[in-house]
């Protein structure tokens, strides 16, 4: 009974006030790891006690409660460590601020333990981000001396241990040895570290003196900042749209000469001009928007990307986001929401793919990518019949506390998260051919979730909505830089 007490005031801890705001409490990224962790790797340490308690048949029906409710898994773990690293490198963020759950900008959070810290350094050295994991490991050695749990839930040698495999990979052998020579005099008995010290000194005198000096006087951690390119600059805010630019932008109402908007034209705002962005303004309304959101919730699959080269798709790292495709016949909404996005578009929506949904959580992104097909992926879209993507229509559903913008490396622009808003834009230039200029990427989500919905409109049918250029307007290079 001690073991299930201590797993519910270590709920409670995150939820300790009577009158928090659980969905905003959890919006933060170190609450929601934390909940996560409880969700998973303290369930399994509980689960191991009660296995000797209550038997397997109660421990059955906690299961089968776990699995209909769709509790968080342990990969979410990794995941959590991949969108932490995420949000430090993009938004300019501390180890130790993050730890501290002190991230300017937003409400501050519980801070994280040793064992929480240890469980993020670990994760990332397994991944090979070993600047980091040396960051979160040294902080976790540091809480594990000053918080002195009895017992203990990670033992020192496991930290000191991950920590000199970290030094090591990351370039600084004599910092490993000396991290594992103080594994073995706390625990003589530890797997491998007699051969760690072995392979560390015959390492070591096989350099030069002077690198092994290089390697004592080494800050310790050394600093974990790779600040990204522009696409990362975009998403803190400090793109700066050029004059010429800016003095065109301006906000109007349009009709399309559809008798559907006589009464309530489309608000549009020119976010961007050549190629033209547009920002629509209160294009759904809130009962839509949160019935959407719950028929997605029994449908949200992990999100992917298509294949290079083929009509296949594939999960990566560069989108991490949960996603579905809804047709109409899932619910009315959808029937509803998809006409009112052919007449404030002014496009055919039968020659469009059904609306997907995407949820952003923690540190949830979509790198710099294009929407359209480009030649090297003509059959991306063959099975449709439709052509390719000539326009993307992108509906945000919540207001983000912080971060999550859509930014456009290549137009120095970016757009932020209005609910009930949407961004419109044409991927092709009139004659066809894809427009490389927008280039677009989803930024990692800070504090909140990020709901959206898009509608992606391919060209076939667009004809007389779009039509057809008189003359090439548009080129695509065989290759085309990554770096921005």
């Amino acid at each position: 009974m001690h073991s299930v007490g201590r797993y519910i005031d270590k709920f409670n801890d995150i939820f300790e006030a009577s009158d928090a705001d659980a969905d905003r409490i959890v919006s933060h990224p170190v609450n929601a790891f934390l909940l996560v962790k409880h969700l998973t790797v303290d369930w399994e340490q509980l689960r191991r006690f009660l296995e000797f308690d209550v038997g397997p048949a109660a421990l059955a029906d906690i299961d089968k409660h776990r699995s209909e409710v769709r509790f968080p898994e342990a990969e979410d773990i990794r995941g959590a460590a991949e969108g932490f690293v995420r949000l430090q490198r993009t938004y300019k963020i501390k180890t130790e601020d993050f730890a501290a759950g002190n991230i300017t900008g937003i409400a501050k959070a519980q801070a994280l333990g040793a064992f929480d810290c240890y469980l993020i350094g670990h994760r990332l050295a397994v991944d090979g981000s070993h600047d980091y994991a040396i960051n979160w490991l040294e902080i976790a050695l540091r809480k594990w001396h000053e918080e002195k749990e009895d017992p203990p839930a990670i033992r020192e040698a496991d930290i000191l241990d991950w920590l000199q495999y970290s030094y090591y990979h990351g370039g600084n052998a004599w910092v490993a040895l000396e991290l594992s020579k103080k594994v073995k005099e706390i625990d003589p008995a530890f797997p491998t570290v007699e051969a760690n010290i072995e392979y560390y000194e015959k390492l070591l005198s096989e350099l030069p003196v002077s690198a092994v000096d290089a390697m004592k006087l080494q800050a310790r951690p050394p600093v974990a900042f790779d600040l990204g390119g522009q696409y990362e600059a975009l998403c803190r805010g400090e793109g700066v749209l050029p004059a010429r630019v800016r003095q065109r932008l301006r906000c109007y109402y349009e009709t399309h000469n559809n008798p559907y908007l006589l009464l309530q034209p489309a608000k549009f705002e020119v976010a961007h001009v050549s190629p033209d962005i547009f920002i629509l303004h209160d294009v759904a309304f809130e009962s839509e928007m949160e019935q959407i959101k719950t028929v997605a919730m029994t449908h949200l699959q992990r999100a992917t990307v298509v294949k290079a080269g083929s009509a296949e798709t594939e999960f990566a790292k560069i989108r991490i986001s949960k996603s579905a495709f809804l047709g109409e016949d899932v619910d009315p909404v959808i029937a509803k929401v998809n006409r009112h996005i052919g007449y404030v578009t002014n496009m055919d929506m039968e020659q469009a793919e059904q609306l997907q949904i995407a949820n952003y959580g923690i540190g949830g992104h979509y790198e710099p990518h294009f929407d359209f097909a480009r030649k090297a992926e003509s059959k991306a879209f063959t099975s449709l019949g439709m052509g390719n993507r000539v326009a993307t229509f992108l509906l945000y559903m919540t207001d983000v506390e912080a971060g999550g913008g859509t930014v456009f490396p290549r137009l120095n622009l970016s757009l932020w998260p209005k609910k009930g808003s949407a961004a419109f834009w044409y991927n092709l230039y009139k004659n066809g051919e894809g427009d490389l200029r927008t280039r677009h990427a989803a930024c990692p989500v800070l504090s909140g979730v990020k709901w959206v919905s898009n509608k992606w409109i391919h060209e076939y049918g667009q004809e007389a909505r779009r039509p057809c250029g008189l003359q090439s307007d548009g080129f695509e290079p065989d290759e085309i830089d990554t770096d921005s």
